[in-house]
Parts: structure tokens; sequence; C-alpha cells
């Protein structure tokens, strides 16, 4: 059977709650980063307590939660691509966490963009394994939520771009020519969750919000490292300020 037939609706044999049983529960919302800086930065943070922790493998990820108002929110790192962040996903739903906030970066495909760009999701490629195991067989997927991002983005008066994404799990396979492809299908960017944390969430039936800001460009033969290269801690801490808006609005 090929991949792209994985899906089925037959009941899964391993269960998320028979690694989480009798862990503490979480709160509704969670925002989702990747990078270990953002996380030193809330460590040090007065407005977040350590609340709880897992283990990915043999990796500790330390949850950290902060009150908007009267509600709570918890922030912890992912690992990059699909399979662990689904994977992770899976079990931080399983201890009460509804309602997903992922930023991250992504490369541009094209020139359309502004270096440090905000970008919204609007579609995602499934050029990733994960996806085909929640969702049938499509190219594309919707990004349901992308609208209800954009509403808040406008209220808080910040500057966003709507575009589709390729998202792929083969980080050192983004050929030139597979780039040039996604791009004349309308990807400005190029990222390695958007399609399957879209895929969980609607099999799964949770919320799944996500915004990217534009790092490194593959439009040329060379790759070019751009903000890589820079001191991101900054750029996080603005991220993660727009992040506890989502959260405050959903």
């Amino acid at each position: 059977m090929s991949i792209v037939n994985a899906y089925d609706e037959s009941k899964e044999i391993v269960k998320p709650e028979l690694f989480t049983k009798g862990m503490r529960r979480l709160p509704e919302t969670a925002i989702v980063c990747f990078k270990q800086e953002l996380i030193d930065y809330v460590k040090s943070n007065s407005e977040f307590e350590e609340y709880s922790d897992m283990l990915v493998v043999g990796d500790k990820i330390t949850f950290y939660k902060a009150n908007i108002g009267e509600k709570e929110v918890i922030i912890y790192r992912t690992i990059m691509g699909a399979p662990t962040t689904i994977a992770m996903m899976e079990e931080i739903h399983s201890r009460g966490v509804n309602k997903f906030i992922f930023f991250g970066s992504c490369g541009q495909l094209t020139n359309n963009l502004k270096k440090g760009a905000l970008i919204i999701p609007t579609e995602a490629y499934r050029d990733e394994g994960t996806s085909y195991h929640y969702m049938p067989v499509s190219d594309f997927i919707e990004v349901p939520t992308a609208k209800k991002l954009a509403e808040i983005f406008e209220k808080n008066k910040i500057n966003y771009q709507f575009t589709r994404t390729w998202t792929t799990d083969a980080l050192y396979r983004e050929t030139a020519e597979k780039a040039i492809d996604r791009a004349k299908l309308g990807c400005d960017v190029v990222d390695m969750e958007c399609s399957a944390i879209m895929a969980m969430a609607k099999f799964r039936n949770l919320e799944a919000y996500q915004f990217l800001y534009t790092e490194d460009s593959l439009t040329e033969d060379e790759w070019d490292v751009k903000t890589l290269a820079d001191d991101k801690t900054y750029f996080l801490k603005k991220c993660l300020e727009i992040a506890l808006k989502i959260a405050k609005e959903i």
C-alpha cells in the first residue's frame, strides 16, 4: 500500500494516554515554538513559571505557564519535523490541551517577501508522510484558522502576508527543481510541519493556529542563510508577544 493511501479510520493500537496517564493536566491553550533561545528567555522571565515536563526521544521538554487575565496558557519547545511535533501534540492533547498556537521560521521560495516577514499560511502542500495517516490523500490541506488569525493580527495592527507553504520532512532534499515547482503552485515559503499540524488538528477536532517568519532563502542556486546568522532573541520575543495576544483572543 502506498503512503498516500495510508489513511484509515480504524482505531489506533498505541494511544497517547497510555504514556500520559497520571501526568499533571495542562491548560487548554498551548504556545509552541521551535527555538531554545526563546525557552531560555522564558525560563528567566518572572511572568512565566515552570509547570510540568515530558520526555521526548530522551530529551526533557519543560512546560512554562503564564496567566493572561484569568486564562492560563503554557509554552513549550517542540522538536523540528512533522513526526515528532505531531507525536508531542498527541500526548499534550491527551493531557488537556485543545488549542495550539505555533510559530517558527520558514524559508523563502520567491522574492515576494521581505526579510523577517510574518506569514499566515492559508494552505500547505503535503510533502511529508505524517499527514497521510490523519486524512485522505490531497495535494494541499487548507488552514481553517487562517482567517481568524488574520483578524487578530489586524486588530492588533500587526503586518502579515497570506501565502501557501510547502511542507517537507526532507530538509536536505529541498532541491532546486522542487523549489521552483512549489513556487509555481503558489508557495512562497517552505516549512517542515504545517500540513501535518493541520491534518492532526482536523482529525482530532482541535484548533491549531500557525504563523511563520521568513528566515533563510532558497531563491538562488546557493542557500542564503539570512537571519539564521543573526541574534534571534529580540525577534523571537516579538513573536511570543504576538502569540500571547492570539491566546487571549481564542
